[in-house]
């Protein structure tokens, strides 16, 4: 297998930085859906000052010497294909504005800015590689920048961003986060945010049904069927439209979806397969107690049945409370991350990046831009409601973010070391996670387990198909 040397070194930023800040992609968004939608940030617009305190003091020096020079009078036009990776509109005008803002800045570049839906987006870059149509310059799911370089040799490295940002000091604002893209010894990306899993639970709900929150997965259970029991109309977790809850299960018990060797071991670790029927005990085949509407639903009506209600608890990322309302906020609370039989507290995290690709015409420039996005990113995160933590260490150390309603609490309480990525067995991160992450594999095991439908089978299915795109990969 062609693999991403990692280490658990890299998430250690994540502690130092105190990273304060929903998901799929391993790593994608939780806000899917929608039409694409394509803009470019006018000059005019970018007169404003919306983003010139968005970033650190290294940014007011993000222009790098690999830009264009602004007299030369050529203007090269770069694609920018960016996530949803927060609320509409809040997020694309906070995003938009950062454009702006650089071209007001760089009026030699100009920047067409595309706001990308996360149906199908897997599909999306692999055809618009394959037909030669790539963007310059695109955030993505997690693990893109490796699949995309073993697939295709798509990717642009940016080692002449990092080698400038190891001269000039910034690389200290990633920390060992830095590295997390290095695949064959190149930079492929950059880190922009980390996606924390986080659990929250309504206190009216529990105490309507008589019950604390829980402190140990089996009480989770437990909780989860008193509140089904007391009201029939009432859910212990609302969920749907990904598969995080797949992912995260395993870990949660000590497991995994991956062993050492980077292996798949959904059917063949009892501890992973005993995690993937603890789901399945909690749905139609068991007590009940998710929503039917799991199988069908989006991460959106999940959240909204949450709001409503309607359920106890819903699994999403530190941003959640910014899709909630003020009589929600009253109520909500985020639970402790629960003990699994080793007395171990874990969960989930993502790490998403932006990276440019090796058919633009503009290396430089795609790199000029990649340093500006960065370090005037704080936008996104404030304003704009982006489900993730900053990478840039400075912006997540923002006092705007005690601000944010139990983001704080959120992140701290499920960040790293309680957070760990999804190979978290394994001691690499590995190019075919980009294929496993994009593919429906995961997605169709979580909705059998909801439903209870032949859930051994299930589990051998998804077992023996993503072992097949590892086996492929070799």
């Amino acid at each position: 297998m062609t693999t991403h040397k990692w280490s658990h070194k890299a998430v250690a930023l994540l502690a130092v930085a105190g990273l304060s800040m929903v998901g799929l992609a391993a790593c994608g968004g939780d806000d899917k859906g929608g039409s694409d939608s394509t803009g470019t940030a006018s000059a005019a617009d970018a007169g404003t000052d919306a983003g010139t305190d968005a970033g650190t003091d290294a940014g007011t020096d993000a222009g790098t010497d690999a830009g264009t020079d602004a007299g030369s009078g050529d203007v090269v036009t770069l694609e920018f294909w960016d996530m949803a990776w927060g609320p509409s509109p809040a997020y694309e005008t906070a995003a938009q504005q950062i454009v702006a803002d650089f071209m007001a800045e760089y009026p030699n570049i100009k920047v067409n800015y595309t706001l990308k839906s996360w149906d199908n987006w897997y599909q999306t870059f692999a055809q618009a590689i394959g037909a030669n149509q790539a963007p310059d310059v695109s955030t993505g799911g997690g693990f893109q920048p490796w699949g995309l370089q073993q697939d295709a040799d798509a990717i642009l490295p940016l080692d002449d961003l990092v080698a400038k940002w190891q001269a000039d000091g910034t690389a200290a604002e990633f920390g060992d986060l830095l590295d997390y893209y290095i695949y064959d010894g190149h930079y492929l990306a950059i880190p922009w945010q980390t996606d924390i899993r986080v659990w929250w639970y309504r206190s009216d709900v529990l105490e309507a049904a008589g019950v604390e929150p829980p402190t140990t997965w089996d009480e989770f259970a437990e909780v989860c069927q008193a509140v089904h029991d007391n009201n029939s109309s009432i859910y212990g977790v609302a969920d749907g439209g990904t598969p995080h809850w797949t992912f995260f299960q395993g870990i949660a018990m000590g497991a995994g979806m991956f062993d050492a060797e980077g292996n798949a071991q959904i059917g063949t670790n009892e501890t992973e397969v005993n995690a993937l029927k603890f789901i399945a005990n909690l749905g139609e085949g068991g007590v009940g107690c998710i929503n039917p509407s799991a199988v069908t639903y989006s991460q959106d009506d999940a959240i909204a049945m949450f709001d409503r209600g309607e359920a106890a608890f819903v699994m999403d990322s530190p941003a959640l409370p910014s899709h909630l309302s003020d009589s929600t906020l009253e109520v909500l609370g985020v639970l402790d991350p629960p003990a699994n039989a080793n007395g171990d507290h874990l969960g989930l995290y993502f790490t998403n990046g932006i990276m440019g690709y090796e058919s633009t015409e503009h290396p430089e420039e795609v790199m000029t831009f990649i340093e500006y996005y960065l370090l005037h990113s704080r936008p996104l995160f404030i304003e704009g409601g982006s489900s993730g933590v900053p990478a840039v260490a400075s912006i997540a150390a923002d006092p705007a973010f005690n601000d944010l309603p139990f983001f704080v609490e959120a992140k701290e309480k499920w960040e790293y070391p309680v957070g760990q990525p999804l190979y978290a067995e394994a001691s690499q991160g590995f190019a075919t996670l980009n294929t496993i992450d994009g593919d429906t594999t995961m997605l169709d095991l979580e909705r059998a387990l909801f439903a209870g439908d032949n859930v051994d089978d299930a589990i051998q299915t998804a077992q023996d198909k993503v072992q097949g795109f590892i086996d492929d990969s070799l």
